[in-house]
């Protein structure tokens, strides 16, 4: 006899994303309203589906829509989410009263996304609230690491976190002239994969570079002459001659504008790269993390993100 396991998973957060497909009627809309690929959307409503055993929205290559039943549980798994979101609200009544130690992961110059001025203005006012910084340019492991809350570059895959977009940047194709001069420039991303590029191993994926041609995303595969799990010491080592490497902004400003690096192939980037705030999809956290997200979220701060 077979017994088929069901998969487990936060039925709170799978609820809300549901019906966030149901309002916006599309994945893609909820994807890049959590910055979350859209497979994963699809993946969250189908184990939904499988959990309560019924078929809550008609796919196809055109279009979707909710089934009968899709329509019946939309309506009770909105009516638990207010109740949830009523009690939470209900806690939060003396945020005078907030308190605790929060330990927060950046990636190293992103300080510039303007966080840290909103950041010390929220601990005026809650002077209880400690926060520890660790500003690394490498992958965090939040639970490993006993992180709280991870500022993170780019898309995220599916996971058992939540992502709030905070901001956008942009990334660039840099190289510097002497590198150039030596090995020619490259016309489109394509030829990056005969150059000599510097990778930045704590990216998810170090090796494939993302482009956009006409509008649609691209990616090539590069090799790795020099790898780093530090996105300063690829930018240095770019800077030094020894290959093109792909940065954000924030972490080549200096370069740019010393001369010592110069963008290439800027008709194929990206016209922003989403910056979010990642916390654990965990409806038990703590008041001072869940009111520090929100007050970023809400007092963003424009900094220098072109």
């Amino acid at each position: 006899m077979i017994v088929l396991m069901k998969r487990k998973i936060d039925l709170l957060k799978v609820m809300n994303t549901f019906v966030m497909v149901a309002e916006k009627g599309s994945f893609s809309a909820v994807s890049r309203e959590l910055n979350i690929v859209t497979s994963a959307i699809s993946r969250q409503v189908s184990d939904l589906e499988a959990h309560f055993s019924c078929q809550f929205l008609y796919r196809t290559t055109r279009a979707m829509h909710l089934t009968a039943e899709g329509n019946r549980y939309l309506e009770e798994f909105k009516e638990v989410l207010g109740r949830i979101s009523t009690l939470e609200n209900s806690t939060q009544q003396s945020d005078a009263e907030l308190s605790g130690q929060l330990t927060i992961s950046a990636p190293r110059g992103s300080v510039s996304l303007g966080f840290l001025k909103t950041a010390s203005e929220f601990m005026a006012v809650h002077p209880e609230v400690k926060i520890s910084w660790l500003f690394l340019n490498r992958f965090v492991n939040m639970v490993e690491e006993g992180v709280d809350l991870s500022v993170r570059i780019g898309e995220l895959p599916d996971s058992s976190y939540i992502a709030r977009r905070y901001s956008d940047i942009k990334v660039h194709f840099v190289a510097s002239p002497d590198y150039l001069a030596r090995y020619g420039e490259p016309t489109h991303p394509k030829e990056l994969a005969d150059h000599r590029c510097i990778t930045d191993s704590s990216n998810r994926l170090p090796k494939r570079w993302r482009y956009q041609e006409n509008g649609k995303e691209a990616n090539v595969a590069v090799t790795s002459h020099n790898e780093a799990n530090d996105g300063d010491i690829v930018a240095q080592l770019a800077a030094y001659g020894n290959g093109i490497a792909y940065l954000p902004t924030f972490l080549i400003q200096s370069y740019l504008d010393s001369g010592q690096l110069i963008p290439i192939l800027k008709n194929y980037e990206f016209d922003s790269v989403p910056v979010s705030l990642v916390y654990p999809a965990n409806l038990m956290m703590n008041r001072a993390l869940k009111s520090f997200v929100n007050y970023l979220l809400e007092n963003k701060t424009q900094g220098s993100c072109a």
